[in-house]
This record gives C-alpha cells, structure tokens and sequence, in this order.
C-alpha cells in the first residue's frame, strides 16, 4: 500500500506543478486535484492516522469550508489566490511523501 501512495502522489505532484497559468481551465484542474488529494488523504489516513491527522488538518484550513475546494481565484483578486492554492496543495502532497518516506 506504502509504494502505491507514494506513486499516486507522485502522479499528483507532477500534475500540480504543472499548472503555471491562471486561467478557467487550470481552476478547473486545481479543483479537480484537490478532489484526488483528498481521496490519497483519505486513504493515507486509513494507513497510519497519527501520521497523517496534523496534515489533514492543516490542509482542510487551506480549503474553502463551505465547498471543501480551494480557492482558485486570480492572485488580483484575493491574497489566498489561485498561485497561493498551487503551492498550497503541492506542499501538502510534498509532505505527505515526506511523511511516507520516513514511516
């Protein structure tokens, strides 16, 4: 199960660094990422809980509560924009495969 995470994050990563544009198509991928992070979270949870339960909740505070998506906003139009979202969840998934590597 450890490899298969890890290779699923990995997927997940390479997708996440490579939005670089601003536009409706990348809020689209972003949203659509996030939705596979947290179905890998979900299952990392499943695998080792204390491990994972501090950054769970530290990505669910970088999430919008009322959708559960992140903010893909112009970085104009809001300081939590959509740069700010990428970053977001590519740290996230960096230090889930950091956490993996170190169980």
């Amino acid at each position: 199960m450890k490899t298969e995470l890890l290779k699923e994050l990995s997927v997940l990563h390479t997708k996440v660094a490579a939005l670089k544009v601003y536009d409706s198509e990348s809020a689209a991928l972003l949203k659509q990422y996030n939705q596979e992070f947290e179905a890998i979270l979900t299952r990392l949870l499943a695998f080792n809980a204390d491990r994972f339960k501090a950054l769970a909740a530290s990505h669910h505070k970088k999430t919008i509560p009322e959708t559960h998506d992140v903010d893909v906003h112009d970085d104009t139009a809001s300081s939590h924009g959509f740069y700010d979202s990428v970053a977001d969840l590519n740290n996230c998934i960096n230090d889930s495969i950091g956490t993996m590597n170190s169980i």
